[in-house]
């Protein structure tokens, strides 16, 4: 994603052109990322969000799920990448992509296999699947004996993907803070964003890693684990969107939508303090 005011300063410093759209001042590509199209948690097995970042002769790969303490990343090479046609190896096994509509299917028919989860209980008691599942099983009387606890197969590799665009690199930090956050800033590296946040009284700081999904528009999905999140939501929305407003005195803003039902509250805008496409 390139920032309304990283644009103009782009085209001050480059030759006004249809190559400066699409390629910046460099003849490298644009960087892009690729996003999982996903059923929602409580349709498919346990992926949170899965991205690939493509810079140029460089790709990582970012999968996250409810049960793992961390998103699974593994090595990713760009191979070919063409406008209808693209491969990658991932965990050192060939991944071909091809244009369908507005997006990628994958070709292959061998998929790289994900992380087997940590087991089944610990699937069905994290995210929001376990929170509805609770919910929808209140109500029914127990019985004299249990059913045996079903394994968990690992998720399969996501086979739709959509285009977007980059996110780059963007140090965010929340203003209009109220009185209980002292600071409170959000690191976007790519499709992985890191939300530190502080209190002045006793709540414990935040550390938390999320998936950033970007659009034309400069808007800002954030998207959190929620077996991470729950305490902060209580089993709601863990999807944040950070609105893009464009310019201030104060530099690019972004309005958030969804902070406001986390306990504490968190900023309701946040300011851009340094920005890279790259």
């Amino acid at each position: 994603m390139l920032s309304r005011a990283a644009f103009r300063w782009m085209a001050r410093g480059c030759a006004a052109s249809a190559v400066l759209i699409l390629f910046g001042c460099s003849s490298s590509p644009k960087p892009y990322a690729l996003v999982a199209q996903l059923p929602p948690l409580s349709q498919q097995a346990r992926i949170v969000a899965a991205t690939i970042d493509v810079r140029g002769p460089v790709c990582s790969v970012r999968i996250v799920t409810l049960d793992a303490a961390r998103a699974w990343a593994p090595v990713c090479l760009v191979q070919k990448d063409q406008p209808t046609y693209k491969s990658f190896s991932i965990g050192g096994q060939k991944v071909d992509f091809g244009a369908v509509g507005n997006g990628f299917k994958v070709l292959s028919s061998t998929l790289p296999t994900l992380p087997a989860p940590l087991s089944s209980a610990a699937s069905a008691a994290t995210g929001a699947a376990a929170v509805k599942a609770k919910a929808a099983t209140a109500t029914q009387a127990p019985t004299a004996t249990s059913a045996p606890v079903a394994q968990v197969a690992a998720p399969g590799f996501p086979e739709q993907w959509n285009l977007s665009p980059y996110p780059g690199h963007v140090k965010l930090q929340g203003q209009n803070r109220g009185f209980l956050v002292t600071s409170a800033v959000l690191t976007i590296h790519g499709s992985m964003g890191i939300l530190d946040v502080t209190y002045k009284t006793s709540y414990k700081p935040l550390h938390l890693k999320c998936t950033v999904i970007a659009n034309q528009k400069g808007d800002l999905t954030l998207l959190f684990n929620p077996s991470k999140s729950v305490n902060l939501t209580g089993g709601g929305n863990y999807n944040v969107l950070l609105s893009s407003e464009g310019e201030s005195i104060s530099g690019n803003i972004w309005d958030s939508h969804g902070f406001d039902t986390w306990t504490p509250s968190l900023p309701p805008q946040w300011v851009a303090v340094s920005y890279s496409s790259d």
